[in-house]
């Protein structure tokens, strides 16, 4: 294990990533801009994207919103419903109309991060790195399941306050079971940490 880098062991030895955009230009500047990160595969259609994820099972998803069959949305919800691991597949989502009920509509499927069109290469690039190196936990309550919103403000739009009987569990993004800092094999490294505050207190913000 690197001393500089403690959680090179929990990335993929191969990384794939899937990129699902309507326009082959964007699609060619989304490869670009991920170079190196991995090995990328492109599709076109939400159809594609979900049966392209199921036969890849990729480390990272990148949708455009406005896909034909299916639209980015509900490409995330259905793989959100899947098992054997899609369902805690990282995914980003970038839209060219940022409004307010969109973002709130892709983060209440379930995804990682919303990138609003013009995006930065920069910001696309960044948004990528983090979440394959730092997979952040999965909430699991009876109204959403997906990755832990990453901005306060957003967190309690989408969750609200989750009661104790309405809130089942905080799912580690890398062992992806149940999210528990004296057990975790992290240690001081633990990813949940800094959301395990007690654990219901994040819901409360």
């Amino acid at each position: 294990m690197s001393k500089s880098n403690p959680l090179n062991l929990h990335r993929p030895a191969s990384t794939t990533i899937l990129v699902a955009d309507e326009q082959a230009f964007s699609r060619r500047i989304i490869r670009s801009v991920l170079t190196g990160l991995g090995r990328v595969i492109e599709c076109r259609t939400g159809f594609d994207a979900v049966e392209s994820a199921e036969q890849l099972r990729p480390s990272l998803i990148v949708l455009g919103m406005n896909l034909s069959g299916l639209d980015g949305v509900e490409v995330t919800q259905m793989l959100r419903r899947a098992d054997g691991g899609l369902e805690f597949t990282p995914i980003i989502m970038i839209s060219g109309y940022p409004t307010r009920a969109s973002v709130l509509g892709a983060v209440t499927a379930g995804v990682h991060e919303y990138v609003a069109r013009p995006f930065s290469t920069k910001t696309l690039r960044s948004r990528a790195e983090s979440v394959l190196a730092m997979p952040r936990p999965f909430v699991r309550s009876r109204v959403y399941f997906g990755p832990v919103p990453r901005a306060k403000t957003v967190r309690h739009e989408v969750l609200g306050k989750v009661g104790e009987e309405s809130f089942a569990s905080m799912i580690c993004g890398v062992h992806h079971a149940r999210a528990d800092q004296a057990l975790c094999p992290l240690g001081i490294h633990c990813l949940c940490q800094s959301y395990i505050r007690p654990s219901k207190d994040i819901f409360e913000l």
